[in-house]
């Protein structure tokens, strides 16, 4: 079987050898601080390390601001707990990430589906849903996004916040792949630009993680955003899990502070790039009469539509070839485009890649 399926990071990319020494290194005082109970907030150790990443992004920020989180999901989780009431209304992409329309579903939200082109949200449709709904908060994955791949443009993110500010609404900008750029940096993130729209530093918050970029089982992210918003959320992850790991804390800041993530970063980018370009090769010259798609400039997907093809029936014949995708139908809060389809570049070398896409061809010539 051949995956196109999962948005996981490739296992022979993650720097094994480097945590292993990391973790080696945890010895004596050090080792047996990263066995007790931590704060809330997190380490100042990791904290630290974190701002200087979030620093290295354009985002200028104190350890102190810092809420360190047990994956970037749970950010998500906390802001859902922590800011909705039944039958408020959250506005998200359409196509946007499925875990995240749970976390607002628990929550009692009420989710609509803000209308997006190849260069992200559309602002016409985001103004109208603002106007008309009142949403509380807008939930956005604007660079490298999953499943879309697409980037909004910087233009657009400087407007965004303008309506943001003017009608009174939380934007929770997700940013896992923001560092997994290919050619081209991506724009600054939103909450970089927070000080360059007035009262946006008010209506931003951020998350990121380490998962796609260093490793997910160290189950580290983190959130960034207003003082009152952060105090909120330290509340709720005290009944959630009290604090992430101290263990994988301890060692995530060795890891930073050693300059070993900037050092395997530019790798990342190399060859996740090469997979894109082969995945965007195979599917150009074997689908390319059937299906359109964006080539991504980051990140790990590739989103596609196959007019006239219910991809869910593409999936049962792919499934008897041998290769996986994800359906459309899966990242739509309310209708859903069932011609749409996911496809990661992760996992899969350039060889793997081109017979994935020969049996998607061959799955879907006989359908």
């Amino acid at each position: 079987m051949i995956s196109l399926a999962g948005g996981y990071p490739a296992p022979e990319l993650m720097d094994s050898i480097g945590l292993q020494k990391i973790f080696s290194s945890l010895s004596g005082p050090a080792f047996a601080s990263a066995l007790e109970y931590g704060g809330t907030e997190g380490a100042i150790a990791l904290r630290t390390e974190l701002a200087r990443l979030s620093n290295s992004r354009g985002i200028t920020v104190e350890p102190g601001e810092v809420l360190t989180l047990s994956g970037s999901q749970q950010g998500i989780d906390l802001l859902a707990r922590t800011l909705l009431s039944k039958d408020d209304t959250v506005l998200v992409e359409a196509p946007t990430y499925p875990a995240a329309i749970s976390a607002f579903r628990f929550a009692g939200a009420a989710i609509h589906q803000v209308a997006t082109d190849d260069e992200g949200l559309v602002l016409e449709d985001l103004e109208r849903a603002l106007i008309r709904l009142k949403p509380k908060a807008l939930y956005t994955v604007p660079t490298f996004g999953n499943p879309s791949g697409r980037t909004l443009g910087e233009g657009r993110r400087r407007e965004l916040l303008k309506l943001a500010v003017r009608h009174r609404c939380l934007v929770i900008e997700d940013d896992p792949y923001g560092d997994l750029w290919f050619d081209q940096a991506p724009p600054p993130s939103l909450y970089s630009m927070r000080h360059a729209v007035d009262g946006a530093e008010r209506v931003v918050t951020y998350l990121s993680s380490l998962s796609k970029t260093l490793a997910p089982g160290l189950r580290l992210g983190w959130m960034l955003g207003p003082a009152e918003l952060r105090r909120a959320c330290v509340l709720a992850k005290q009944t959630d899990d009290m604090h992430a790991s101290t263990l994988t804390q301890a060692a995530a800041a060795a890891y930073l502070a050693q300059g070993l993530f900037a050092e395997n970063l530019p790798r990342l980018r190399s060859i996740y790039g090469k997979r894109a370009k082969a995945l965007v090769r195979a599917l150009n010259l074997q689908l390319g009469d059937r299906i359109e798609f964006t080539a991504p400039g980051g990140g790990m997907f590739v989103w596609g539509r196959a007019p006239g093809v219910d991809t869910a029936e593409w999936l049962k014949a792919a499934i008897e070839r041998s290769v996986l995708f994800v359906p459309g139908a899966a990242f739509y809060a309310q209708e859903a485009d069932n011609a749409t389809f996911r496809l990661s570049f992760a996992g899969q070398d350039e060889a793997g890649i081109a017979i994935g896409v020969s049996r998607l061809e061959e799955a879907l010539r006989f359908l």
